[in-house]
């Protein structure tokens, strides 16, 4: 009868909004529809945005022992953190050491989601229930609000590709690049519903149709923000601090990148692909394509 109560009780834990046991996962907000994302510009800031299936927004989920988990990040094996007791600290993700810090425990929350409950009680927040890319999320007292429910997506494939790190462990020196998904994240190179899609054979992001790609660094590499024609973006959010270069696609004849949201602020016109933008100062934050 024990077993058969333990068997049930760990059957419904990893039944919580999606999660089923260790692995890989997309973590999203109910309220935002947005993902836990760690910012790849310093690597520590937590913040939720957009769903780019890349791996600084997967995360592995590893067996802590006592019903706990550690919650390491794809892209460099850093441990989601709370850093002290107070409500509305922000969240980091910093170097694993298994710290009560770095402990999480899955519970449920209404309606099929879960909530992720630190060691010192407090729960991952949205401030203010906002649904905005960007915004940092916080550590707050559990109050099973809409704003602390998340929903889990497990990432197939992801094991393909070589790890920088040994999620179980303490991370490696191995020069593997993270400028890309995890392989199978595309699904096979096929575009999501921006259009945008990593050609595995290139290592590139590229944009189905007619738009325009900018990339975090020279010569159409790194990280990307893409736009179809007709599909503006006006708030690009904290992808990356600075454009390194630029590619046209299909009959994009021109495209105006801003250095504030809601088009505002200074703007730049680039009418070609532009391999090094070095002396383009500004910080991309929405753009309109032509």
């Amino acid at each position: 009868m024990k077993a058969l109560t333990l068997t049930l009780c760990m059957g419904a834990l990893f039944a919580q909004g999606g999660f089923r046991g260790a692995g890989r996962y997309e973590i999203t907000s109910v309220l935002s529809r947005k993902v836990i994302d760690m910012d790849r510009n310093d690597q520590r800031t937590i913040l939720q945005f957009d769903s780019r299936r890349t791996d600084n927004q997967m995360w592995d989920i590893v067996d802590a022992g006592g019903g706990a988990f550690f919650i390491r990040n794809a892209m460099n094996g850093n441990a989601l953190s709370v850093q002290d007791n107070r409500n509305s600290t922000p969240l980091v993700a910093d170097p694993y050491d298994g710290s009560p810090r770095q402990r999480w425990r899955i519970e449920g929350g209404d309606r099929d989601t879960a909530i992720l409950v630190n060691d010192n009680g407090k729960a991952i927040d949205i401030p203010y229930g906002s649904t905005n890319n960007g915004v940092k999320l916080n550590s707050y007292n559990r109050n099973n609000e809409v704003n602390q429910r998340w929903v889990f997506a497990e990432v197939r494939g992801g094991g393909n590709r070589p790890n920088r790190y040994d999620p179980t462990g303490v991370p490696s020196r191995r020069g593997d690049r993270y400028d890309s998904p995890q392989q199978g994240s595309f699904n096979n190179n096929r575009p999501d519903r921006d259009g945008m899609y990593f050609d595995d054979r290139e290592r590139v992001y590229k944009l189905d149709g007619n738009g325009v790609c900018f990339y975090r660094d020279r010569d159409f590499q790194g990280d990307a923000v893409c736009a179809r024609m007709g599909a503006d973006r006006s708030r690009i959010g904290a992808r990356f601090s600075q454009a390194g270069s630029v590619r046209f696609f299909g009959n994009a004849r021109g495209v105006q990148l801003f250095d504030r949201e809601d088009y505002r602020g200074n703007a730049i016109e680039f009418t070609r692909d532009e391999r090094d933008l070095r002396n383009y100062r500004g910080v991309p934050q929405s753009m309109r394509v032509y």
